[in-house]
């Protein structure tokens, strides 16, 4: 039976997600390795459009996860959230498939799915991947530990591993024309016993001002006082076409708008200029600024996560530090 690497693809109203073109760019980075088949998951309704694109356009196949029919008739407007039809496999599809890797994205709905994938499959469960290594014939991988201070490199020992991949890890390479993939369609039924699903809230937060800034000056949980979140503001005024963005603690504490929150669950940016203050450099931070040209960090802490992304790396207190800064750009000025 031909072994698969399964994908567990996103998108957001009827829209492939970029992290699933990420999965796609990962799941052919470990067919290298095993020679093993693609095959991509999307659950939803009305995704067959998107799903043909894909299985044309990467020459993937792709099976379309739909909640029961006659199920759906019980509730008007009832839709099953991705995560909670993905934990409903049927067991003969991942037999049939007979996968050695499961692909998720490091993102809510995969971080949700992935572990009870792993208890349905008797499979080992690898979170927030960033790497891959080969040894010894063998891969391994590669994700970050004790807040992002070290990393640790896990060899997996299980038949099936289900791993859960940080976005902006992996870059996506142009399809490869080999011709296009099939799509079918599976009716999964979904258990409603323990809780029921609302419908979506959408984030209402508008982060243009981040995405159109060419100079980003980012708060973290370095900044102690809410008022010294001024020093910050001060240090983007010296730039035109500048914003003043925050890691999630920063954000949390309500001393930013949500708006403002760079990351995994916030605003991917791509600035010509980031500087990063008293941010610990945590991956889910890294992952929404990492594409930024050019990065500077501040914070007292020489063995900070954030060091290793930055191309200026500066070890003190920011609320020494920024106020010289200032003061001296404006005596040079």
């Amino acid at each position: 039976m031909e072994s698969h690497i399964i994908i567990i693809g996103e998108h957001a109203e009827g829209h492939i997600a970029p992290v699933t073109f990420e999965l796609i760019a990962f799941a052919q980075m470990l067919q290298k390795e095993t020679h093993a088949g693609i095959h991509l998951l999307l659950a939803g309704h009305h995704l067959g459009d998107a799903a043909t694109r894909l299985a044309e356009t990467w020459g993937i196949d792709v099976t379309l996860l739909e909640p029961d029919k006659a199920e759906m008739a019980t509730r008007t407007g009832f839709a099953a959230p991705d995560d909670l039809i993905f934990k409903n496999l049927p067991i003969d599809l991942l037999d049939r498939l007979n996968p050695i890797y499961v692909c998720a994205g490091h993102t809510p709905n995969g971080a949700d799915a992935a572990p009870a994938l792993a208890i349905s499959l008797n499979a080992a469960c690898i979170t927030g991947i960033e790497r891959v290594a080969s040894r010894n014939n063998a891969l391994s991988f590669v994700r970050s530990v004790f807040n992002d201070k070290i990393t640790a490199t896990i060899l997996p020992t299980a038949k099936t591993t289900v791993l859960t991949m940080m976005p902006g890890n992996f870059k996506t390479e142009p399809p490869r024309h080999c011709g296009s993939g099939t799509v079918s369609v599976v009716n999964v039924s979904v258990d409603k016993k323990n809780y029921a699903f609302h419908g979506f809230k959408k984030n209402s937060a508008d982060t243009s001002a981040l995405e159109n800034a060419d100079v980003i000056v980012s708060a973290g949980n370095g900044i102690k006082k809410q008022e010294d979140l001024e020093h910050i503001y001060q240090l983007s005024r010296l730039f035109p076409k500048s914003a003043v963005a925050g890691s999630r603690p920063v954000c949390d504490k309500k001393w930013l708008k949500y708006s403002q929150q760079v990351g995994v669950t916030g605003a991917t940016v791509k600035s010509k200029l980031y500087i990063a203050c008293g941010i610990s450099g945590a991956s889910q931070h890294v992952a929404g600024m990492r594409d930024s040209r050019f990065i500077v960090a501040i914070n007292t802490d020489p063995h900070a996560a954030i060091f290793n992304s930055a191309d200026v790396c500066i070890i003190e207190d920011l609320t020494t530090f920024i106020p010289r800064l200032i003061s001296t750009y404006h005596e040079t000025f």
